[in-house]
């Protein structure tokens, strides 16, 4: 018996017929890796050769984050000019507005728009973080007690009870109230809601709030279903003022009026600190703990 060794193209090597060269002309201009702020301005100038095909046309891949599986986003331009279908050069003019790496390679396609090379190249730029994000934070529903730790600070990212809330009622934000839904479709179920110590009136009077320092943060309506929001478009200082400026955040309690339209698994609140800070609260989940008290898993991302 023998045996035959096969021989197979190199993926390293087999489009070497193409090469993309990047410049470095302006000083917006990024060759290979360049850090920037949320809001700069970034240009990707470049000119791709092939030496032996004719390009038809030539590809711009975006891919955001530095995971593997990170889904591309492709656009693609067709070379009209005959001149250029062996060398074309282009600019693109970016102003960045989202916080993190960001790779683009460009690429070029023949007139039957297979792949035929990249050079092997791309570029990278990574914005420098813009904004705060704390996850999976636990913020309980109010108790008769007054030992559930219903109210958060967004600023000092902790949430306290009622007992020790007037202490720290300056840097509070928000607590959560609930009540049952009266609809009997809905019996058993609940209205959830977030409000200021300052809302008049006070919605769950049985915490009485009248001697506490008053901080007068304002919110947004609620935006069921936001989950995608939340991770991928609120992902720059820019982008959430610029959403969140939208939503017109200025009440002082959001207050859904059915268990479907109040706090719900995949809400977002806006919300501005007196500060002048944008932010957004994003409910992860309703649960309950080992001893069965009941809670929101909040998100939070806010400008820094």
């Amino acid at each position: 018996m023998s045996s035959c060794k096969k021989e197979s193209e190199n993926i390293f090597n087999m489009f070497s017929d193409v090469s993309v060269t990047f410049h470095g002309d302006h000083p917006f201009s990024v060759i290979d890796y360049k850090q920037v702020n949320d809001g700069d301005s970034v240009y990707i100038d470049y000119t791709i050769t092939s030496a032996n095909e004719d390009m038809f046309f030539v590809g711009v891949e975006r891919v955001a984050g530095t995971s593997s599986s990170a889904t591309p986003e492709r656009t693609v331009t067709a070379i009209s000019n005959e001149s250029q279908r062996r060398s074309y050069s282009g600019l693109i003019k970016l102003q960045m507005a989202r916080d993190g790496k960001t790779s683009y390679r460009i690429y070029a396609l023949n007139r039957q728009n297979t792949f035929i090379g990249d050079g092997y190249k791309k570029v990278t730029i990574e914005v420098n973080p813009s904004y705060h994000l704390v996850h999976n934070r636990r913020v309980y529903f109010p108790d008769t007690l007054g030992n559930s730790a219903s109210f958060y600070s967004i600023q000092r990212d902790e949430a306290f009870n009622y007992t020790i809330g007037q202490a720290n009622s300056a840097d509070i934000d928000f607590g959560i109230w609930t009540r049952p839904d009266p609809a009997p479709a809905r019996l058993g179920q609940f209205i959830n809601n977030l409000y200021s110590p300052s809302h008049t009136p006070n919605p769950f009077p049985l915490y009485d709030v009248t001697d506490w320092q008053k901080r007068d943060t304002r919110f947004s309506t609620i935006r069921n279903g936001s989950s995608n929001t939340f991770l991928y478009t609120l992902v720059s200082n820019s982008t959430i003022e610029s959403n969140a400026i939208a939503a017109n955040p200025s009440l002082t309690a959001v207050e859904g009026t059915t268990s479907q339209n109040g706090l719900v698994a995949g809400s977002l609140v806006y919300f501005l600190t007196p500060e002048g800070k944008y932010g957004a609260i994003y409910v992860n989940a309703i649960d309950f703990d080992y001893e069965s008290r009941r809670y929101l898993s909040l998100s939070i991302k806010m400008q820094r």
